[in-house]
């Protein structure tokens, strides 16, 4: 499904939109391969969110990880063993399978088999030619989701079916324009930060606040997905463990919306760039932003009106995992109890994969200054990250103002199980 611009286009930006549509046709042509289990049934929606490797020599594009869902679990929900996943938004298990990706790659280096990394002096370097493109059927929700209705662009009438083929092209869409207000978001700002004053129109939402995702019950911990993805521009999408063993952070270089769904640039341009004078935490690559004509075929809309239960994960050479209110969909109450039979995105899992790593080479356990590995508590090592953590203090304290305060609950170890 094609969103119409009725704008003369030039042969280079005619040919620049077929590749954005191909970003896009590429993640929906993979979310459509899967199993429908996770996915919406009927009057359903749900978010895609997709990371992809481009080969800037080969100029090869593959997706390399792929999340759907909208959930969250309440605070008082959340694991101290890291087994259930607290933020179910497709964007955070995209995210997430994109780390399992990287690891994979990390191991295949260190065993000299083909890896996008290069393993040299005890850290591991990602090669020249190798950019990441960040794919998500609508804009993260959170503070890039407020947008000025009669601001926004190439947001088209929600169409009358979403069961057409996503290759059709749609002529007669008229550009949908409404005066005097602001798409919202349902992201709360912090409960000890400055409130939403709600009143009609425009004026609803404060805008540049961090805000926390709702839930079913009790308040999440979980921050937006725009403060997400605002952290990751800033200091890297590896995270901390990762963090500990590569020479340098690794960045987004380009993100792809899907149309059929309010955008903004501006929007997007003023949530994860420039909330503040951000002089002092200028992105080391600064991501461009862009639109794709074709329509996910589950978008939110008057004909899908629930969120689908559901989340999926899917990681290049994994099998695809379903999620229920974080946990692994499938697994006996019984299993749920062995800690790696959750996700394989939770951080019992991924902390394990980063522990099993560490134990192979002799030089990563002196890097780390650990020669038990296993006796280090999760929170314990991510805390080893010096360098990403300060990039973080100075992100949080200039760019976002204010963060969510999480229990430091996550001081479980990894045991041979």
């Amino acid at each position: 499904m094609y969103i119409l611009n009725k704008q003369p286009k030039t042969a280079m930006v005619q040919l620049y939109d077929r590749l954005v549509d191909k970003v896009a046709d590429t993640c929906v042509k993979l979310y459509n391969g899967l199993p429908k289990t996770g996915k919406p049934i009927d009057n359903e929606w749900t978010v895609l969110s997709c990371l992809l490797q481009y080969d800037k020599i080969s100029e090869n594009l593959e997706v390399v990880s792929l999340g759907t869902g909208s959930k969250c679990i309440g605070a008082s929900k959340m694991s101290p063993f890291g087994d259930v996943l607290n933020d179910s938004h497709a964007e955070v298990f995209a995210r997430r399978g994109f780390l399992i990706y990287l690891y994979d790659n990390i191991e295949q280096a260190l065993q000299s088999k083909k890896s996008i990394f290069i393993f040299e002096n005890g850290k591991f370097t990602l090669k020249d030619n190798i950019e990441f493109i960040f794919y998500s059927s609508q804009l993260p929700c959170g503070d890039a989701s407020i947008i000025p209705k009669e601001d926004e662009e190439n947001f088209g009438e929600v169409l009358q079916s979403l069961k057409q083929k996503a290759c059709e092209d749609i002529s007669d869409i008229d550009l949908k324009k409404i005066n005097g207000d602001i798409h919202r978001t349902g992201a709360k700002c912090l409960p000890d930060s400055a409130q939403d004053s709600k009143e009609p129109g425009t004026n609803y939402h404060l805008l540049g606040q961090v805000r926390i995702k709702p839930g079913r019950g009790d308040r999440t911990q979980s921050v937006s997905c725009s403060d997400k993805i605002a952290r990751w521009i800033h200091i890297g999408v590896q995270g901390a463990l990762l963090d500990l063993l590569i020479n340098k952070p690794f960045f987004i270089h380009h993100f792809v919306f899907g149309a059929g769904v309010p955008y903004s640039e501006e929007s997007l341009t003023r949530s994860l760039l420039k909330r503040t004078d951000v002089s002092m935490v200028i992105p080391d690559v600064m991501p461009k932003f862009y639109q794709s004509r074709l329509v996910f075929p589950h978008i939110k809309s008057d004909l899908n009106v629930r969120p689908a239960a559901g989340s999926i994960v899917w990681s290049k050479s994994r099998s695809v995992e379903v999620a229920v209110q974080g946990r692994k969909l499938g697994v006996t109450k019984k299993k749920l109890k062995l800690f790696n039979n959750s996700l394989c995105i939770s951080k019992y899992n991924i902390y394990q994969r980063f522990e099993n790593i560490i134990n192979q080479n002799e030089e990563l356990k002196k890097l780390i200054n650990a020669e038990d590995v296993r006796s280090i508590p999760y929170n314990a090592m991510k805390r080893k990250s010096i360098r990403y953590l300060e990039k973080w203090e100075l992100v949080k304290k200039v760019f976002f103002k204010a963060w969510t305060k999480k229990p430091d609950m996550w001081n479980f170890s990894v045991n041979d199980t």
